[in-house]
């Protein structure tokens, strides 16, 4: 006698609904089911592409690329300790806090080190891509790299709303403010749009 199976249907949940990707390379329509790392600093942030993209995209993408010969070493160097400090702590607790305490007090590059790590995470094809006024219209909104253009028109509604000639009622200064902003949003969306 063989055992009786309920048929049961699966529904899937809301959050479970799964629409294919469309590949992010520019005029392709095909489904995008290979992910590729956005850059050096967004390693958990993909592009999605098709077969065909995605095989270009890793043939030209370099982890190291924009780098010179020390900044790798000194990745390399990272990458053995999984990027921590390291340094021998002995005694009991009180001795080991004196020991950090030493160290932060009399180690004056720590914020060097710290300034070499943030340029070295910085997404230098999109910083040389940027031209001077690019770089000015980011520093008026108060932005950085890297961003999306959610978070530009974020900045420029939050910007707009302090500077606003309706608000600030015969202030000059408030008036060329607000003129910078929008001139400054404009380049922005005209750079980080796709076409």
């Amino acid at each position: 006698m063989t055992k009786f199976k309920h048929d049961i249907a699966k529904k899937n949940l809301s959050w479970e609904k799964n629409r294919p990707l469309i590949c992010d390379h520019e005029k392709c329509n095909n489904i995008g089911e290979f992910r590729a790392p956005k850059s050096r600093s967004e390693l958990n942030n993909y592009y999605y592409f098709c077969l065909k993209h995605v095989s270009e995209y890793n043939k030209s993408w370099d982890f190291y690329r924009g780098l010179s010969v020390d900044e790798i070493e000194l990745s390399m160097r990272k990458d053995t300790v999984w990027d921590r400090p390291s340094w021998p702590l002995k005694g009991n607790p009180t001795k080991i806090m004196d020991q950090l305490n030493e160290f932060i007090k009399n180690d004056y590059s720590l914020f060097e080190k710290d300034r070499e790590i943030n340029d070295f995470l910085k997404n230098k094809f999109i910083d040389e891509d940027l031209t001077n006024i690019e770089h000015l219209s980011l520093k008026v909104l108060g932005l950085k790299l890297p961003i999306s253009v959610e978070e530009i028109k974020k900045k420029y509604k939050k910007l707009v709303k302090l500077y606003h000639p309706d608000v600030n009622a015969n202030n000059i200064e408030a008036e060329k403010k607000f003129k910078e902003i929008t001139e400054a949003y404009k380049i922005l969306l005209k750079k980080f749009i796709k076409k």
